[in-house]
């Protein structure tokens, strides 16, 4: 039954195609940068997404700059995908599906002066860099915020925990010593249901689309398992199956309501 279930689960997530609302994106702040410059990322490969060596844009930029990067040839062979940007003062941003390795490619219209990064990989949905540009050269590393992820998939452990407690409290009247053990057990699950949910927001993002196709799984197995627990160890709970679905259920729909209302709660972009 487990497996017939699970199967279920990966097939409507992995075969559904929908799109859950996020898109790739690169995000690269400068620091050191003191006079007019232009930026880019060059593409390992000469397609990303909809951008392409050969697809010119109308860029609203001066045609100086314009006909360095066409002329640009890299010599590890990245491609020039027809896009950059000024960023003068400090920031290069890429929308909608940034190569996936890259090099940074800035120019110094003023001087003259190239500086190119090493290769580097996405490794995000948004895949925050700090580039340090010092002594014509760049050193470039990850700026993702590690610590909002973590504290965020706190909050949502605790806030679910909650809901799932108190109506189990309001519905059971359990004695004193029970209710210890639903907070105890409810934040376990939740702590590992949610950490499941960081690591897949990390690459992809986390909407309502993931939730209404995915999220009934866990939460029908614990459903089963914390009914069987209470059956077992909670006399005071007259009906530990009912009391389990009611809890489930409210938290089930309370997580529901979060990533619809605050996503920010899900997805850090």
């Amino acid at each position: 039954m487990f497996k017939r279930l699970l199967l279920v689960a990966t097939l409507l997530l992995g075969v559904s195609g929908i799109w859950n609302g996020y898109y790739q994106t690169t995000e690269v702040t400068f620091v050191g940068i003191h006079e007019t410059c232009y930026g880019t990322l060059l593409s390992k490969k000469s397609e990303s997404g909809t951008w392409s060596y050969q697809l010119e844009l109308d860029l609203n930029a001066p045609e100086e700059a314009m006909n360095f990067f066409k002329e640009y040839r890299d010599a590890d062979h990245f491609f020039y995908l027809n896009y950059f940007q000024d960023v003068t003062d400090g920031l290069l941003y890429w929308p909608y599906y940034p190569p996936e390795e890259f090099k940074i490619l800035l120019y110094f219209p003023d001087t003259g002066e190239i500086i190119v990064s090493d290769p580097l990989s996405r490794y995000s949905l948004s895949s925050p860099f700090k580039a340090v540009i010092s002594n014509d050269l760049m050193r470039v590393e990850r700026n993702y915020d590690y610590f909002k992820m973590t504290r965020i998939t706190f909050y949502r452990a605790v806030i679910l925990t909650i809901a799932a407690v108190i109506t189990a409290v309001l519905y059971a009247q359990p004695y004193n010593n029970e209710i210890r053990y639903m907070i105890l057990g409810n934040f376990i699950y939740q702590a590992i249901l949610n950490t499941l949910i960081a690591f897949y927001s990390f690459k992809n993002g986390f909407s309502y689309v993931e939730y209404i196709l995915i999220m009934w799984l866990p939460y029908l197995l614990w459903f089963l398992l914390q009914g069987y627990l209470l059956s077992r160890h909670a006399r005071g709970v007259s009906m530990p199956y009912l009391c389990s679905f009611f809890s489930n259920a409210v938290a089930y729909f309370a997580g529901l309501l979060l990533v619809d209302v605050l996503p920010f709660l899900y997805t850090i972009q």
